[in-house]
């Protein structure tokens, strides 16, 4: 019964964290080629991302606009039980977090 117990405790751990291994990497850029706009090429590529991905994006745009992409990717991509890393400068700005899986509802007030 204890090493029932014990081998229990010792691949329990190894459970929880097998779902954040895979990372979704994501690049935010100016597109030249077309006139997509970028942000809404990044959700295409990041709702491709599984649930529970470590999701990493990149922006190269300006930092004022980023900090606006990457707020809104918080917000609604991000889970906020795990760590979010962010870097906002003005070459490249970074976001790292686990994904929700899905966009949260929006919220329409009245």
């Amino acid at each position: 019964m204890k090493k029932l117990i014990l081998s229990f405790l010792i691949l329990f751990p190894f459970y929880l964290t097998a779902d954040f291994n895979n990372k979704c990497s994501v690049l935010i850029t100016l597109r030249f080629q077309s006139n997509e706009d970028a942000y809404k090429d990044a959700l295409n590529k990041i709702q491709q991302c599984e649930k529970y991905d470590i999701l990493s994006v990149t922006s190269f745009l300006e930092a004022s606009i980023s900090k606006v992409y990457v707020t809104d990717l918080i917000q609604n991509m991000c889970m906020f039980n795990h760590e979010i890393v962010t870097l906002i400068d003005d070459k490249t700005s970074n976001l790292s977090c686990v994904y929700r899986g899905k966009a949260r509802t929006e919220r329409k007030f009245k």
